[in-house]
Order: C-alpha cells, then structure tokens, then sequence
C-alpha cells in the first residue's frame, strides 16, 4: 500500500473521490471516518490521518501467510 484515498458511500457503495489504478480484485482496507461539516481542520485531519497511514505500510511490505503465524488464535474464525 503506498498510499490512502478518500472515498465516500453512495447508495450503499463506496466511490473514490479521485480516480486511482488498482488491479482487479485488489483486496482494499477500509477504515470509515465521519467527517464534519467541510471545514479547514477537517481538511486539515484527512491529511494527517492519510500521512501517518501511510507510515505504517511500506512498498515490500511482506504477505503474511497462517504459515509464517507462530502462535494461532483458536478464536479467530477463517473465512
């Protein structure tokens, strides 16, 4: 992941704010933010909430497989 985009939901279906290139059947992240009204520290919080995403992920980020999982979670429900 090399960087976070805005979406919104429309009729029950999130849409990009902006055009971007992700390969057919990508699996994506989403993380819902109610956002207030369009105000300067709003615009203000997206930035830094997408800069600090950003961070967290590196371009070789590795694929983490339930092989490379030392200790499994019996909880934790495979779908």
């Amino acid at each position: 992941m090399t960087s976070g985009h805005l979406a919104i939901v429309k009729d029950g279906k999130i849409e990009l704010l902006d055009p971007v290139s992700i390969p057919e059947g990508t699996k994506v992240f989403i993380i819902p933010i109610v956002l207030e009204p369009d105000t300067e520290e709003r615009e203000n919080w997206e930035i830094f909430s997408l800069n600090n995403l950003n961070q967290c992920y590196a371009d070789n980020e590795p694929e983490y497989t339930l092989e490379s999982i030392k200790e499994y979670n019996p909880n934790y429900e495979r779908r």
